[in-house]
């Protein structure tokens, strides 16, 4: 009798993975969003050398450590030129945030990251700013 080769991973157990799947779905429903998902998909509609998986949870991108990196990083691929396009992908994702984006500096060479952070807290204010 063959054996089936284990993975490294301990399976999920299936009501388990179910719960999981509808916490994630309801958070990403009712939680306010953050702003990553949106920066990652502003980025991969300005350069080829970038794609995201929205269909994973979390999103998964490639490069995986994009975050970790500046617009004009070789795996990135965004010139000081391209960010005035980034930028406006992003305000059609994030109407809500527009005046903060266009305050975003035109300036390659700005890691990822902090621009994730300015659009997670102009969407906070924005929420605040809601109710």
């Amino acid at each position: 009798m063959a054996m089936k080769a284990s993975s490294s991973k301990p399976a999920v157990p299936q009501h388990i993975a179910v719960m999981n799947s509808l916490i994630a779905t309801k958070q990403a429903a009712v939680g306010p969003k953050d702003g990553r998902l949106e920066v990652a998909l502003a980025i991969s509609a300005t350069t080829t050398l970038v794609t995201v998986d929205a269909s994973t949870t979390p999103f998964t991108t490639i490069p995986d450590d994009l975050f970790d990196r500046t617009f004009n990083d070789a795996k990135v691929g965004i010139s000081d030129d391209q960010m005035s396009i980034f930028k406006a992908n992003l305000t059609v994702l994030l109407p809500e945030i527009t005046d903060d984006i266009a305050q975003i500096p035109e300036n390659s060479a700005l890691p990822i990251e902090k621009v994730a952070e300015l659009v997670r807290l102009s969407l906070l204010a924005a929420l605040k700013s809601k109710s």
